[in-house]
């Protein structure tokens, strides 16, 4: 049925583009402005958007720069399908069309200059300037962006260096928060066939969470990047650009603020935190610093009039310390650090193939290897945890009330606080409760009993483990394009692919309780609180080479006019098998598919002064894997979810309604949600659930309005409306499950330690931004003012987190009202 309603759809929409074509062809008006004609390189050579048979969407800086879409986070507000939570460098999370990127082999490629960055959390968080454009590809591109691209892929393309003269750009911006931006660029054309461009960005702004502890108030952030780009043409058959980009972060933390322990007497998840670091996270403030430094070659050999060599070379490094405190509260409880050091070497040869006539394709061979490796340091005070695990180590008597009942009975301080997280009881519950089960086990009646002497708890335990994640990938693609007529035209890609897999863990305790040799600690007598007590000094070695895998894409376009071309595709996606370690439990997850067919059509129409893309599509997923983390073990773990079904529409437009008015909007409609049963006819965990960070309709508005003020110059005003709808932020969407003995699962509301239900989810919200500036008549200056989220709309952008795993789930809202002003120079 929903295939059916798509397919109608598709029809309709193929329909209107046929009626529309009749105005798309109107005779020139030679005077009037126009759309710009937009080139991509997403199918590995430069075309016209109009010629690419998929749904891209497309912005360049000065898009960017109108939009304040300076971070990906707010540049996705104006991409239909795609949401970015950028809440921590080393963890930003990727939506596309309801999918998430945030672990694991992605799920949406992240490319820079046609390479790929790596993993989600391996640097992609990037400073965007100085690019040329941004391309955002939908549906499965597994041909052109690697196995990486099960949903779509997004690419950074920074401006290379121009042999066309010299030039340059300084753009200052200040604001609420103590913002500051500076960045700029510089082309130096030292010669006919050689130029080198340098481009830099330092951002900075204080945190907009105020944070009571001993930490500065959260999200702030500082970041330095610098560009340096060479353009080299030895002669006029081999063109040689290298880029070296380098980048240098440090941010005061992200805002976890507990939707459990008070602030000044109240949960606000829009009011103060109260985060707090200590001795063990290292840093002297929460927060992540973090170095990316990469160079990427990009070769091209032109052999002859057909055929074209390229040679794409890539390595990059990063280095990271992140302290983060997980309970949201001024105590430590849940205090983690970690370092992350990786690197990644890419390597492509491609040969592309055109002479002018109706084949054109390319074709080639693909290395990949990267490496992650990661220190996870946890601490906290035995006595806090003791409170937060206290109904399991009550459970043994029944209870915590009797529990408390016990420890009265045994003459221990302070009996009426254990469970307590604002005067924690500070003895050993587990060390009395066992003394009292001993003596019951003996027929020694309660009056009777002996205890103590009372064991002390540690507060400062502390343990860490090690981890590491590899893969090596190889891969061969070819992709052919026919037209089959003047209007007709057949596309098929193919991608093969083989895997080697690679992770190990490790675990030490540091600081266990000293009265029990510092190797136990004194709640559970186990080792560790997360660490499994089987990896400790033996660690956990695992590899595996999964059989190799073909993913592929078949399009078939037709030219209704030169200005409208219409499409139908075909394709299949892949995540490739994962490692996953629990314990000294390995498991090889299976490979995540996905089958997507799709429909749509790019027009410009009315004497190019409206232009739009749209497609409606419909997608099987088989093996969805989702990433939780594994409070037992302390590491974050993948499991097969089993299979998903997702639909939806997206639209993407602009038009010239004068001279000087041009309106842009976009919009997407997705439902994405858990089958009720996987391959195998197995009822599922999730089924019926939606899609985390999937709001079913979202859309955007702007205008893009200039002002002639004279011989002076121009007057400009870009107002913005971003809305996003209702949509949850875990895949458990706020349950709990467990077994419920039939093959299936019951589920529960997932709820505090006092029992109050938690709201993983957040209702339908909507931000004005506005834009207002004047440009000098010789475009060699200007000054602007920006609102961004004009009305203070308060919203949320996650609930859970790490603290959601052990029942303290935390809370981050989105960026309240700020307000800027700037000034740029070209000379």
């Amino acid at each position: 049925m929903k295939f059916r309603i798509l397919s109608a759809t598709a029809v309709a929409a193929l329909g209107v583009s046929g009626q529309l074509s009749a105005f798309a062809d109107a005779p020139d008006a030679e005077d009037s402005r126009r759309l710009e004609v937009v080139t991509v390189t997403t199918q590995k050579t430069e075309q016209s958007l109009i010629d690419v048979p998929i749904n891209i969407s497309v912005t360049d800086q000065d898009l960017i720069d109108k939009l304040g879409g300076d971070d990906i986070e707010d540049l996705a507000n104006f991409i239909p399908g795609l949401q970015v939570q950028a809440q921590s460098l080393n963890a930003p999370t990727y939506s596309l069309r309801g999918v998430v990127a945030d672990g694991g082999a992605p799920r949406v490629a992240i490319f820079q200059n046609g390479v790929s960055i790596g993993t989600p959390g391996y640097a992609t968080s990037i400073a965007i300037y100085d690019v040329e454009r941004v391309e955002v590809v939908k549906g499965p591109q597994a041909t052109l962006f690697g196995q990486g691209a099960l949903i779509g892929g997004i690419n950074y393309i920074q401006n290379r260096a121009s042999t066309e003269g010299n030039e340059g750009k300084v753009t200052v911006e200040g604001g609420d928060y103590s913002f500051l931006r500076g960045e700029g660029f510089y082309n130096f054309a030292l010669s006919d066939t050689l130029a080198v461009r340098v481009a830099g960005q330092i951002k900075n702004m204080d945190g907009y969470v105020p944070n009571t502890a001993n930490s500065p108030d959260l999200m702030g952030q500082d970041t330095t990047a610098v560009r340096g780009a060479i353009h080299w043409e030895p002669t006029p058959a081999v063109t040689a650009d290298v880029f070296v980009n380098y980048q240098e972060d440090d941010s005061t933390g992200t805002q976890f603020t507990s939707g459990f322990f008070p602030v000044n007497g109240v949960v606000d998840p829009y009011g103060p935190t109260a985060m707090n670091i200590n001795a063990d996270q290292v840093r002297s403030k929460l927060g992540n610093d973090r170095e990316i430094l990469a160079g990427t070659a990009n070769l091209e050999f032109v052999l002859n009039d057909a055929w074209t060599l390229t040679s794409l070379t890539d390595y990059r490094e990063l280095s990271s310390n992140e302290a983060w405190d997980s309970d949201g509260a001024a105590f430590n409880l849940l205090q983690f650090y970690q370092t992350r050091e990786g690197d990644a070497l890419s390597q492509e040869l491609r040969v592309n193939y055109d002479n002018g006539g109706k084949l054109t394709g390319f074709f080639g061979a693909n290395y990949f290897d990267y490496e992650t490796r990661d220190t996870l340091t946890f601490s906290t005070d035995e006595a806090y945890a003791q409170s937060l695990f206290g109904p399991q180590v009550a459970a043994s008597v029944g209870g915590m009330a009797n529990a408390r009942r016990i420890l009265a009975l045994a003459g221990a301080p302070g009996a009426a606080n254990f469970g307590s997280f604002e005067t924690p009881f500070q003895y050993s519950v587990a060390q009395i409760l066992a003394q009292y089960g001993a003596q019951a086990a003996n027929n020694i009646a309660e009056a009777d009993m002996v205890f103590g002497p009372f064991l002390a708890l540690n507060p400062a335990h502390a343990e860490r483990s090690r981890t590491s994640d590899g893969r090596t990938s190889y891969d061969l693609f070819g992709d052919i394009t026919y037209d089959l007529t003047d209007r007709l035209t057949l596309t098929g890609g193919l991608r093969y692919t083989i895997n080697e897999l690679s992770a190990s863990n490790t675990g030490e305790v540091l600081r266990g309780n000293p009265a029990l040799g510092g190797a136990l600690n004194g709640v559970t007598f186990a080792p560790g609180f997360l660490i499994n007590a089987a990896t400790i000094g033996n660690p956990v070695n695992a590899s595996a080479e999964p059989d190799g895998a073909f993913t592929w894409r078949l399009n078939a376009a037709y030219r209704v006019s030169d200005n409208v071309n219409t499409w139908v595709s075909y394709g299949r996606g892949r995540r490739p098998e994962t490692l996953s370690i629990s314990g000294r439990n390995v498991s090889e997850i299976d490979a995540e598919t996905l089958d997507n067919v799709e429909a749509g059509m790019f027009g410009r129409f009315f004497d190019d002064r409206l232009q739009m893309t749209t497609s409606v599509y419909y997608g099987q997923y088989e093996n969805f894997q989702t990433s939780r983390f594994d409070p037992i073990n302390g590491v974050f773990i993948v499991e097969n979810s089993g299979n998903a079904t997702q639909y939806g529409l997206e639209f993407d437009g602009q038009a010239l309604v004068t001279d000087n008015i041009r309106l842009l909007g976009t919009y997407a409609y997705n439902f994405s949600e858990y089958d009720d049963e996987d391959s195998n006819g197995n009822p599922l965990q999730f089924a019926g659930n939606r899609f985390r960070m999937s709001p079913e309709q979202s859309f955007s508005l702007a205008a893009d309005i200039t002002l002639p003020f004279a011989e002076h110059g121009t007057f400009s005003l870009t107002p913005s409306y971003i809305w996003k709808g209702q949509q949850y932020f875990e895949d458990d969407n706020g349950y709990d499950y467990a077994a419920d003995g039939n093959g299936g699962f019951v589920r529960r509301r997932e709820t505090y330690p006092d029992g109050t239900p938690v709201v993983e989810e957040t209702g339908a919200y909507g931000l004005v931004n506005l834009r207002a500036g004047f440009d000098s008549a010789d475009e060699r200056w200007g000054v602007y003012v920006l609102g961004e989220n004009l009305l203070d709309e308060e919203y949320l952008i996650d609930v859970g987190n790490t603290g959601g795993a052990f029942g303290l789930h935390t809370i981050i809202r989105g960026k309240p009202q700020m307000l800027k002003a700037g000034a740029y120079v070209k000379f």
